[in-house]
């Protein structure tokens, strides 16, 4: 199995922060006026979410660096947030809003975490009778999104509907092996019921983005190694298995697994090829 990592692999900031700007995963609100914030409260938390409108009428949803306020071996979820927003840019998800990691000191308040753009008057998953056809096409393919890089949080209310028709995703801080001692090949079994469900193969959405991500398995691994500071190899090895075993699974023609003992003992020969690939290198 896959060697935990002694220590978090820390990267020099500054040469993130130079070239996060040019990757579009750094970014900064400093320049902007704010006109108000609207404020919440985590549990537990001295610092929730909140909600920035700026008096030009943009408006964001910033989340603060956790591991400032509770435990400082929690994992960088504001990097996880802009990773996934970047991971979706490149296998052309087209779902999550734009999303950046700021390091900013506005009016005396640090402001040190993610920002997202605001979707104005969305609706969550519960506020809408049903999916149409393309919103079924794009959560069909999310399913495969979240799976690929292990988000374990996903539900209906952090699935957001807007009047121009269009679906979006937020909150992936969950994801990417938030905790070193993670199940790797641990997933929702929500998968499994949707592949068991229908006949991939005959789903061109859903082969379309099965193999953009094994196209572009080197880009999205090495966006993986550059920014995720803890857990790393642990994150690299799942995205990379997943990504393996679903677009090996299509390539045979016929159907996906239905059992979840399947999905594991592929998942993990898929493991046991990587980790004996970089042992050799």
């Amino acid at each position: 199995m896959v060697e935990k990592e002694d220590s978090n692999k820390m990267n020099d900031r500054s040469k993130i922060l130079e070239d996060g700007k040019k990757d579009g995963i750094f970014g900064s609100i400093k320049d902007k006026e704010i006109d108000h914030v609207d404020y919440d409260r985590w549990t537990g938390g001295p610092r929730g979410p909140e909600k920035i409108t700026f008096k030009d009428g943009s408006v964001v949803i910033f989340k603060c660096d956790i591991r400032h306020y509770w435990m400082a071996d929690n994992p960088d979820t504001p990097i996880r947030e802009a990773i996934a927003y970047q991971i979706d840019r490149i296998v052309g998800l087209g779902l999550i809003p734009r999303t950046m990691v700021i390091d900013d000191m506005i009016n005396d308040i640090q402001y040190d975490g993610s920002v997202q753009e605001w979707m104005k008057d969305a609706k969550d998953g519960y506020q809408i009778d049903k999916f149409t056809p393309e919103e079924k096409k794009d959560f069909e393919r999310l399913r495969v999104f979240d799976f690929v890089i292990g988000n374990s949080d996903r539900h209906l209310e952090n699935v957001l509907f807007t009047n121009d028709g269009k679906m979006h995703a937020i909150d992936h801080n969950a994801c990417l092996i938030i905790d070193k001692d993670e199940d790797i090949l641990s997933f929702p079994d929500s998968i499994i019921i949707f592949f068991s469900k229908n006949v991939v193969h005959d789903m061109p959405h859903i082969v379309d983005i099965i193999e953009k991500f094994y196209d572009c398995k080197e880009k999205i691994l090495g966006l993986i190694d550059k920014y995720i500071h803890d857990n790393t190899k642990l994150a690299k090895v799942m995205v990379e298995s997943r990504i393996n075993y679903l677009y090996e699974m299509l390539k045979k023609d016929k159907p996906f697994p239905r059992k979840y003992l399947e999905w594991r003992n592929g998942l993990d020969e898929e493991v046991r090829k990587i980790v004996k690939r970089d042992k050799q290198q």
